[in-house]
């Protein structure tokens, strides 16, 4: 690693922040000027909204329980200490991220808001500019090799 190169990610806003700014703003949005789809029956929003509530708290719990295994913070702006393959980062490089994604889309077809529709490709942008990919070269920097080779094993997303 280099000496100039602080030992964390420079990520500048947390990620779980900028999740509960979308889902604030596309909340308030909702309320105030509602935009629903017209006749979109209980159980194509319930059933699919509640499964992906669901599935974005088994990836967050599988990825949190496995970095604690591993004692390596969650945090970005905590430094990295070794690359975790198990539980979801066996599937995707960026699990946490990936279930705030399938959190807000959950409560957005959950409440059939088109606004929190429209939060999901936004909060999608923000991670992957201003997270991910500061992650992703703090991780090359400091481990080279190794997360190269679990970069090209694991998909970014899914």
């Amino acid at each position: 690693m280099q000496n100039n190169l602080q030992d964390r990610a420079a990520v500048p806003i947390p990620p779980p922040l900028v999740f509960f700014a979308c889902l604030g703003i596309g909340i308030v949005l909702e309320y105030s000027i509602p935009l629903r789809p017209a006749g979109w029956p209980w159980s194509l929003r319930i059933i699919p909204g509640c499964l992906l509530l669901l599935f974005s708290g088994l990836l967050a719990t599988s990825a949190l329980l496995v970095l604690r295994k591993n004692k390596t913070p969650f945090d970005p702006a905590k430094p990295t200490i070794k690359i975790v393959r198990g539980g979801s980062f066996r599937f995707s490089r960026h699990p946490m991220y990936l279930s705030l994604l399938l959190l807000l889309s959950g409560v957005a077809l959950s409440m059939g808001s088109i606004w929190l529709l429209s939060a999901v490709p936004i909060l999608f942008v923000i991670l992957e500019v201003f997270a991910v990919r500061p992650e992703e070269e703090y991780l090359i920097q400091k481990f080279g090799d190794e997360y190269l080779d679990y970069k090209a094993s694991v998909r970014r997303w899914i």
